[in-house]
């Protein structure tokens, strides 16, 4: 395994970058997911279990065929009148046998109606499963896609940052040579660019570590190259004008869509005919079978027989050691459970509907906010660098307005991811996140 791994890992180092923008990424989970693979295979267990639960309806075929060979036949004596008797050999060497049965249930108070019914729903709560584990993993995506962005832009942003100060501790160093600045102008300079250095190199780090956690979900080895592509056009064109629905008629369609809901619903009706299916347990069960055969010898005919027979079983319980009252009692407790299930879950997506739009709504206000700070922090910036060039105000006063340009510009694309978040949050929550 490890010469294994040897081998494959400069193969992956040489791979080609994997291009990916948020279209490509999603294909690429619906795929790869661990989650989502381990959810199509649940399904696929369940119609397993769905067909296996069908056969109650249908007949039983069976055949069979055996050959014997027996070196001492059996043999009986007749006395005859007289000094005569007679050996009568009452089989062969040679024993041949074939036959054909066919076994059906005929009445067994609904059970094989039952069983068929709670594995349907069965097989629908998986597919269910696999819808809610396929948004979650689609919810995760948005968060991990856009935190790749928004560590990007911070680390861009940081470096241009660093830039500036850079170029701003040169000009110290020039007007410190003309007598236009002091000593204490240049050490506030060089501070700068010692507190800017870090956020770069953490912000670098936090890219990779973005872009590792966003390859995890979307099951790639973690040594594949990966170029991703895209930006927050989307948060930014849908920001202050993007409208959410109401509440009322938001947690009305999330009640209606939710998966959620709709699966701790199936697992309840599941928990009713697991109620009726304990019910039948103790009641008479009646069967029929036919069978064909064709043998030689016939007992003591040297011969191809046919022979046929059919016949009727009727089981009747009379005492199963409470057995199935006690299957029953916890069906039913299953049952109530489910019901309260269903409560649970109504209230936590109504609950979840709530927080996604005061989520979007407190994102949007925010870009709002930050859009003019950045606006003013940039106007602020330019006026005093100017202002310094002027000899009207001191390296100090830059570098105040170059910190409130860098927080600005932080502050508004955190902004922007938060609401690219929400927004996915609140269609998963209203049950649209596809």
């Amino acid at each position: 395994m490890k010469l294994l791994i040897l081998i494959l890992i400069p193969f992956f180092l040489n791979a080609e970058t994997l291009k990916l923008d948020y279209a490509a990424a999603k294909k690429q989970l619906f795929e790869q997911n661990r989650e989502i693979l381990q959810a199509a295979q649940s399904v696929a267990d369940a119609e397993g279990r769905l067909t296996e639960a069908n056969s109650g309806y249908l007949p039983k075929l069976s055949l069979l065929g055996t050959y014997n060979y027996m070196s001492a036949i059996p043999a009986m004596q007749i006395s005859l009148p007289g000094p005569i008797n007679k050996i009568i050999q009452t089989g062969a060497n040679d024993n041949w046998a074939f036959k054909a049965t066919v076994n059906q249930t005929l009445f067994d108070w609904g059970r094989m109606f039952l069983v068929p019914e709670i594995a349907g729903k069965g097989l629908e709560s998986s597919n269910l499963e696999f819808e809610q584990v396929k948004a979650q993993a689609l919810f995760g995506l948005n968060q991990a896609f856009y935190s790749v962005l928004l560590s990007k832009k911070i680390m861009e942003t940081n470096e241009e940052s660093f830039k500036l100060a850079e170029e701003n501790l040169r000009e110290s160093e020039t007007r410190l040579k003309t007598g236009a600045a002091s000593t204490f102008d240049l050490l506030r300079a060089k501070v700068r660019v010692s507190n800017i250095k870090p956020l770069v190199v953490k912000s670098s780090n936090n890219v990779e570590l973005s872009r590792q956690n966003l390859k995890s979900i979307l099951g790639l080895p973690l040594v594949q190259e990966i170029d991703f592509t895209g930006d927050f056009k989307d948060a930014e064109e849908t920001g202050p004008e993007y409208k959410a629905m109401e509440f009322v008629t938001a947690l009305k369609k999330a009640l209606a869509d939710r998966v959620e809901i709709k699966k701790a619903r199936a697992k309840k009706e599941m928990a009713e005919a697991s109620v009726a299916l304990n019910l039948t347990y103790d009641k008479p069960l009646l069967s029929g079978s036919l069978s064909y055969n064709y043998q030689n010898p016939y007992f003591s005919q040297l011969a191809w027989v046919e022979s046929w027979n059919a016949g009727l079983v009727l089981s009747i319980p009379i005492f199963d050691g409470f057995s199935t009252a006690g299957k029953t009692k916890s069906a039913e407790a299953a049952m109530k459970s489910a019901e309260i299930a269903i409560i649970q879950v109504e209230n936590m997506v109504e609950l979840e509907v709530k927080q996604a739009l005061l989520n979007i709504n407190e994102a949007k206000d925010r870009i709002i906010s930050q859009t003019d700070s950045v606006k003013q922090a940039e106007e602020y910036y330019k006026i005093a660098e100017k202002s310094y060039s002027s000899g009207v105000n001191t390296n100090y006063d830059v570098m105040d307005a170059h910190l409130s340009l860098l927080t600005a510009r932080t502050a508004y694309l955190q902004a922007l991811y938060d609401l690219t978040v929400a927004k996915a949050a609140y269609l998963k929550a209203i049950g649209e996140l596809r």
